[in-house]
């Protein structure tokens, strides 16, 4: 034991182990150095009853904060209904973090690969129909009037007919660089025309745009950014027929999809094209049980096709009647197609009668008739066999390799040539339609090769 002795000493006394007396030794402690505590008093500062108080208030503290991290993730899950997608992401990765199942996130934002997600693209995260309602509004609310957000599997054709605006009117107003390639998510503004206004004036009451924010607008001599088969298609124009002639196009690539647009909504007289609606709503009718094949109409159809027989086309149309033609291309959506009056071989630019159509309802026509979506598959197939045997080569296959099988419908009179077809080449292999109209051509064989020069670019872009 140790006791503290006057003169800030210690005595210490211990048993001396050879005699067994014990001794006294008086020693004095270092100044300024504090003693270690022994290791009993370094156990006791350890005892549960000496911090009893703070070691229940930390374990408090550490549920409480347990607690409120879990609710927190947990009310961050429930609350997220959309996904920002990241370079890198995959849409199982997507899934484990998001706790939306695969195959739900592909029904819910229309994916058909799971293996393709783009960076950039907004998921939808919700899967009941109550958060899925919620999304749509989401989505809907964040493009605002006058703006369409892009989804998987649309193109600027599709986005444009069912606005009822112009593809170049979109590509002029958003600036686009390449009216081929959109990204899913993209926010496209949609150009105010009278059809749009027309389409929405029974939903809601426009409210005109506020004044406060002035938006920087392109140079009014500025042209809207093409594609490069857009440009060739456009100089090809120039340097055959010069900047006088009206020229419209619309084709798409059956297999990649590629779209080209070149003044596609424009109306133009549509001669003797006008021949595929009247055929196609013959095939309509035949299907229905209102007519039937006879050995009679079998020849008149094929002459209106095969040689554009006038006459034989009045018969057939007569038949199938004017107004039923143009109720069955406006069920189509093809509301820019219009059979007014019966054909006459003294068409001309003064006397072109009033029947008219657009490069894209004719495209759009054909893209059916080629899918077999037209009646039915055999009545779709009966119409590429008819516009198979057309014997004109003065227009859309004039310059065409015979590796191009073509199945199309020609028109033309004074001022006017126009050719519309379903184009396969099976070396490649590829199927695109294309629909080419002209007017104020200068003569018959201007308008001939005009038409010829468009489909041969479109052939060295998409058949190569």
């Amino acid at each position: 034991m140790s006791r503290f002795a006057p003169g800030n000493t210690a005595v210490t006394t211990f048993e001396d182990v050879e005699t067994g007396r014990r001794v006294a030794r008086r020693t004095r402690p270092r100044r300024g150095v504090r003693q270690s505590p022994s290791l009993g008093e370094r156990a006791r500062a350890f005892l549960p009853l000496r911090s009893w108080r703070l070691q229940l208030v930390g374990a408090a503290v550490g549920i409480v904060v347990a607690i409120l991290s879990a609710q927190s993730f947990a009310s961050a899950r429930e609350g997220a209904t959309t996904y920002l997608i990241q370079p890198g992401d995959t849409l199982s990765g997507i899934s484990s973090s998001t706790g939306v199942g695969v195959d739900a996130l592909a029904t819910l934002n229309g994916i058909k690969d799971p293996n393709v997600i783009i960076a950039g693209q907004t998921l939808a995260l919700a899967t009941s129909a109550s958060n899925s309602t919620g999304a749509a509004a989401a989505a809907s609310a964040a493009s605002g009037p006058g703006t369409y957000t892009i989804k998987a599997g649309d193109t600027l054709w599709d986005i444009a007919q069912a606005n009822g605006v112009k593809v170049d009117d979109l590509v002029q107003a958003n600036g686009l660089g390449n009216a081929d390639v959109l990204a899913v998510g993209q926010v496209l503004r949609l150009p105010v025309t009278a059809g749009a206004i027309q389409r929405t004036a029974g939903i809601a009451t426009p409210t005109p745009a506020p004044a406060a924010k002035p938006k920087p607008s392109p140079s009014p001599t500025a042209a809207p950014t093409v594609s490069k088969l857009q440009q060739k298609v456009a100089a090809e124009a120039q340097r055959v027929a010069g900047s006088n002639v009206h020229v419209g196009v619309a084709a798409l690539n059956l297999a990649s999809g590629e779209r080209l647009a070149w003044h596609a909504d424009d109306e133009f007289p549509s001669a003797s094209v006008m021949k595929l609606p009247i055929l196609v709503e013959l095939e309509r009718q035949i299907a229905a049980g209102n007519l039937s094949w006879t050995e009679s109409l079998r020849a008149e159809v094929s002459a209106m096709i095969a040689i554009s027989d006038n006459t034989a086309a009045n018969e057939v149309a007569s038949a199938v009647h004017p107004a039923s033609v143009n109720d069955t291309m406006t069920s189509l959506g093809l509301s820019g197609t219009h059979f007014v009056n019966l054909f006459n071989d003294a068409r001309s630019s003064t006397n072109p009668g009033e029947n008219q159509t657009t490069p894209s309802n004719m495209a759009r026509l054909l893209q059916l008739i080629a899918t077999d979506q037209i009646v039915s598959p055999t009545a779709s197939a009966d119409i590429r066999a008819l516009l198979a045997r057309n014997a004109d080569r003065s227009k859309l296959v004039r310059l065409l390799p015979p590796d191009a099988q073509v199945s199309h419908k020609s028109g033309w009179y004074d001022g006017v040539a126009n050719d519309v077809g379903i184009v396969s080449v099976d070396r490649v292999p590829t199927r695109w339609v294309i629909a080419v109209f002209s007017e104020n051509d200068p003569d018959a064989e201007t308008g001939n090769q005009l038409v010829a020069a468009i489909s041969r670019a479109v052939y060295d872009a998409w058949a190569q």
